[in-house]
């Protein structure tokens, strides 16, 4: 049991130079000797073949209690994880006493062990925490995986008695192991899905078994190949001609499999040759502890040089050697602004502190451990990349960059890259066409030419080789069909005032891209065309599922459209909700179609089902040219930033407007349905296509006021993925042409203007533009009511709507008026749990609260917790909204304990979900100190303001209403601990805001206003504070009206001043 190491290829005076681990982990009802050693011989391959292979290994074997006993009466997956975290522990505790821990490992699996190896290097890669971070090691240091015969996905329950070689169990009821491992179970899923974003990192071999067990009565194939063998890219997979049992015992290096795998274990490096000498250099810059003395700064180091030369692979071949190195390494493409700060916000939601650009730097600033940030391609001479670097002297940096200029942001150095030196050119374009005789000098004297040709470029060498390794030519057949694709794309002005860099990578391309045309078959014609497609959508991450959503909106589309009526009744009755929700409802509500797009033949497949395995075929197809490559963990694929220019530059003019019509009309269809909350992720992943495709030189979206129906729809889509990402700027721009284009073509009574008007002033509210919402949403309304009647969901959501702009602008009493019809409409209409209802009766009860009717609106907050609560769950975002909304009503109810309860809880899910900087945490927090203050924890309460004060100023602005929000609280607190001098200064600096940032007499100036003059009595400035007092009761009179609770709170104060100053018959007036 446990560790054992067998044997090392390596002498004991020399193990200083040992390259690499080698682990062996077996399977169920094995041993560590017994699964890798030949019964009729004796054969322990693992120690009598490899050492005469000549590998400079230390081999290992990895045993657990394998019978299935032990597996009985108890939870598997439990089990399966005590063995996966034995292994860790105990392999890296043998690394760390060999000092060995930066060492490469391979893991050899056979059959459960693959499932345990799975399982450990995701809890590996889960142990970032300073007290385990030694175990993360473990994920850092494996390279390779080899599984024979791993049931991923399961097996058969009749290959059950096969698996443990027992034909008495088959008729034992199931086991919990056995249900565990069935095809498909929830067990062997779960371990996958943790494992998945992890396997890109490791070179992964799959066997499956060639020859079927036999065991009685029983005949079969233990672990089907689909199950041992899953369709991952940049993975291999092989049969080996054995039983399940014997596939992974060789006897000698005649047996089948042993040169195979042999092959595949001295194959797993990595490909990127050379750079060496700046590899070191960097090294010792980087990693090196600065002295005592010496200035503190942040590391920044800078790669240049022209495109294709191997910076971005230098880069990645850094992180994979020194990942150990780091406690967090994070990856930004800085290809334009908007995917940068894009990249800086998940990493700012990665750290807990929220989806933004600022949270994420800040997050990095403030973290002790040492992290490593690349920024990649920052090539645009306009952009100052220093705003992506988080402040302060941690942290270190690489910039990679085609422009000269960017060596100013370096501290610690930079580097040209230019051609590589000329034995690691041939080295590598060996590796890349997989010759094995990477050594032998005659194949590297074949090679030179070529690499010479191709200017000892790392990109072009890359390219070369695929088109070799494929059979398509031979090392020497290479330069002449080189020359003449070089020939014919000067003669065409392919590359048009390009140098010779440019002709010699375009040239390696052009030969695979007219290989892969000349087969003209239909996967090798979907190849081409998805190319074409690529080149027009952002150079990286296009997620793999495009295309099967198209496709499967084209077949919606075909069918028959409803008529009016119908379109009306459906909009009204999708079951969406939240503030975004009227976002979601375009597709079925649409009268116009696509039927005129042009569209690639793959998206035009007759059938009822989607042809997943055509379109594998043509990825991988392209991948295998490397003309693209996939990343697994997020299943989309990318291609390099010069093959992305090169695949729109081949085009001609003509050609360009094509494909680039095509790429939009693709992505457009993508989403050109019903929004589902559950596809947010997807359509948000689509925000840097649709930034390539309408931003593009080559799409000129717009053309005037001639813009098509289709699109018209592709402007409305591509503005509501905006919207739901909080690009309201991008969304505003198009949202504004859809609606002029639909009034000048359709009119102002129709009803897709009416919708597109009503998102429009949406959109105007997130911008804070209130007055263009309010001038839009009214005119909304009118024109719904005419055109569709009071009681159509259409009107009556504009009303809604309507209500909460004049509910942010203070016009309270309108907002009340039009909310309660709102709602009483809605609940006719749609019935009382329809997510619309909800909405409307939420925003209603907000008029409420304002209005001082604290008791109404707690009864209809109850009703719409409930809910949404059952609908959407108890922590989605629109529940915690009525949640908090509640706990305030309980606040103004003076039921202070309940109140405490709802705010902490919703505090709580909102960090954990929304993350520590978001504005609804924000706003938690500010709520939750309402309530601390009037418990008396009013210092709590300061506190609590204080330490996010600094964070609402830099994710929200000194002006923004978030800040306002919390100066006031922050004054409140104050007060509660007679902090009077404190609470005067901060409420003076907030009305000075209120009155430049808020329309005249709004609700929360005259709250602000009121609080200041209480403070100024408090302060014995009575006549100051008479005159406030005076001015503000006025205003409350005719804003709130003359029985609001402020209104005669207020009075009441003044009449307490004019009391204390014995003039009694002024006080009597007021009361």
């Amino acid at each position: 049991m446990g560790l054992k190491e067998i044997s090392s290829t390596v002498p004991c005076s020399e193990r200083h130079d040992v390259c690499v681990d080698i682990v062996a982990v077996h399977g169920l009802g094995e041993d560590q000797t017994e699964a890798w050693t030949r019964s009729d011989s004796g054969t322990f391959w693992l120690r009598d073949l490899l050492p005469i292979a000549s590998l400079r290994a230390r081999v290992l074997t990895f045993g657990y209690q394998a019978d299935t006993s032990s597996f009985s009466g108890s939870d598997s997956s439990q089990r399966i994880l005590n063995h996966a975290h034995t292994l860790v522990a105990e392999l890296q505790a043998d690394r760390d006493l060999s000092n060995a821990a930066e060492r490469p490992i391979i893991f050899l699996c056979h059959g459960l062990g693959g499932i345990i190896v799975k399982k450990a290097l995701a809890y590996s890669a889960s142990r970032i925490s300073k007290k385990v971070e030694h175990l993360y090691s473990i994920y850092v240091s494996s390279h390779g995986i080899f599984f024979f015969g791993t049931p991923h996905n399961g097996i058969e329950s009749t290959s059950w008695q096969l698996m443990v070689h027992d034909a008495s169990r088959a008729a034992d009821p199931p086991t919990e192991l056995q249900r565990a491992m069935t095809k498909n179970s929830e067990t062997l899923q779960n371990i996958t899905d943790q494992f998945a974003p992890l396997a890109k990192q490791f070179h992964i071999f799959f066997f499956w078994e060639g020859l079927q067990t036999k065991l009685g009565s029983f005949t079969g194939f233990v672990v089907n190949e689909d199950s041992a063998a899953p369709i991952w890219d940049n993975t291999e997979r092989s049969s080996i001609h054995a039983t399940y049992a014997q596939m992974c015992k060789f006897e000698s290096i005649k047996s089948p499999g042993y040169k195979l795998v042999l092959s595949a274990l001295q194959s797993v490096s990595t490909i990127f040759t050379g750079r060496n000498d700046i590899t070191q250099e960097l090294e010792k810059k980087i990693l090196a502890t600065p002295a005592d003395d010496a200035p503190r700064q942040q590391k920044r180091f800078v790669c240049y040089g022209l495109g294709g030369s191997g910076k971005t692979q230098f880069c990645l071949k850094f992180v994979q050697d020194n990942r150990d190195r780091f406690w967090g390494i994070f990856w930004v493409d800085a290809s334009s602004v908007e995917n940068a700060e894009r990249a800086l916000s998940e990493i700012g939601q990665l750290g807990g502190m929220g989806e933004t650009c600022t949270a994420g730097m800040y997050w990095l600033t403030g973290l002790e451990t040492p992290w490593l940030l690349v920024i990649d391609n920052a090539d645009d001479p306009s952009v100052d990349y220093a705003r992506f670097f988080p402040a302060g002297e941690r942290g270190h940096i690489l910039v990679t960059s085609r422009n000269p200029d960017c060596r100013i942001y370096a501290t610690i150095g930079y580097y040209e890259f230019k051609e590589m030196d000329p034995e690691d050119a041939v080295t590598l374009l060996l590796k890349a066409a997989q010759i094995k005789e990477v050594m032998d000098s005659k194949t590297r004297d074949r090679a030179r030419p070529m690499a010479k040709a191709l200017g000892h470029l790392p990109l072009a060498l890359i390219q070369a080789g695929a088109s070799i390794r494929h059979n398509i030519c031979s090392l020497e057949d290479y330069l002449e069909i080189y020359s003449s694709r070089r020939n014919q794309i000067i003669s065409d002005q392919l590359a048009q005032g390009a140098d010779d860099y440019k002709y010699t990578i375009y040239t390696t391309w052009e030969v695979s891209f007219k290989m892969i045309e000349s087969q003209a078959s239909v996967v090798a014609t979907d190849a081409t065309h998805i190319l074409h497609i690529f080149a027009f959508l952002h150079f990286e991450q296009v997620p793999a599922t495009i295309f099967e959503k198209a496709w499967s909106n084209v077949q919606a589309l075909n069918k028959s459209e409803p008529s009016q009526s119908v379109v009306r009744r459906v909009f009204a009755s999708i079951p969406y909700s939240g503030v975004l929700a009227n976002l979601f409802k375009r597709l079925y509500a649409s009268n116009i179609s696509y039927d005129t797009l042009e569209l690639p033949p793959l998206l035009l497949q007759k059938g009822t089902r989607w042809d997943q395995y055509r379109l594998r075929k043509a990825l991988a197809m392209l991948a295998s040219y490397s003309l693209i490559f996939k990343d697994k963990a997020k299943e989309s694929y990318s291609m390099h930033p010069m093959v992305h220019f090169w695949a729109r530059d081949r085009l001609a003019q003509n050609d360009r407007q094509k494909w680039s019509g095509i790429a939009t009309n693709t992505l457009a269809l993508s989403i050109a349905t019903r929004f589902l909350a559950s596809n947010q992720y997807y359509r948000r992943s689509l925000i840097p296509h649709i930034d390539a495709c309408l931003h593009g030189e080559h799409q000129k979206f717009w053309r005037g006021n001639t813009a098509s129906p289709d699109q018209v729809t592709k402007a409305i889509q591509f503005a509501t993925v905006y919207s739901e990402g909080g690009r309201w700027v991008e969304a505003r721009d198009l949202q504004e042409q859809a609606v002029k284009a639909c009034r000048t073509r359709l009119g102002p009574e129709h009803l897709e203007t009416i919708k597109a008007k009503a998102d429009l002033g949406r959109i105007y509210w997130n911008l804070s533009r209130l007055d263009n919402a309010l001038q839009l949403q009214r005119d909304v309304m009118i024109v719904s009511s005419k055109a569709l009647g009071e009681e159509d969901p259409i009107t009556l959501k504009a009303m809604d709507s309507l209500g909460s702009t004049y509910w942010i602008c203070g016009r309270t009493r309108d907002a009340e008026s039009l909310g309660e019809k709102a709602m009483i409409g809605m609940k006719k209409v749609l019935g009382p749990g329809h997510p619309d209802t909800l909405m409307a009766m939420h925003n209603y009860a907000r008029t409420l609260m304002h209005r001082g009717k604290p008791k109404e609106a707690h009864i209809i907050q109850t009703e719409v917790l409930s809910g949404r609560a059952k609908m959407l769950g108890s922590e989605h975002p629109d529940t915690l909204m009525t949640m908090a909304d509640l706990g305030m009503s309980f606040h103004a109810l003076e039921q202070l304990s309940e109140a405490e309860k709802l705010l902490v809880s919703v505090l709580e899910a909102r960090k954990r979900i929304l993350g520590q900087e978001h504005a609804y945490t924000l706003w938690a927090i500010n709520d939750l100190s309402k309530i601390y203050c009037a418990q008396g924890y009013a210092k709590k309460a300061e506190e609590m303001l204080l330490s996010i004060l600094s964070v609402v100023v830099r994710t929200l602005g000194k002006e923004h209403i978030g800040m306002t929000m919390t100066m006031h609280n922050l004054a409140r607190a104050y007060e509660g601990q007679d902090k009077w001098a404190e609470a005067k200064a901060t409420l003076v600096d907030l009305i000075e805001v209120q009155k430049r940032k808020l329309p005249p007499q709004h609700p929360d100036t005259l709250m602000a206003t009121a609080e200041l003059a209480r403070v100024y009595v408090h302060l014995e400035q009575r006549d100051e504070a008479k005159n406030l007092f005076l001015e503000v009761i006025t205003a409350m009179k005719e804003v709130m009206g003359e029985d609001h609770p402020r209104t005669l709170a207020a009075a009441g104060q003044l009449a307490a001043i004019h009391q204390a100053q014995s003039q009694t018959q002024e006080a009597e007036d007021l009361n």
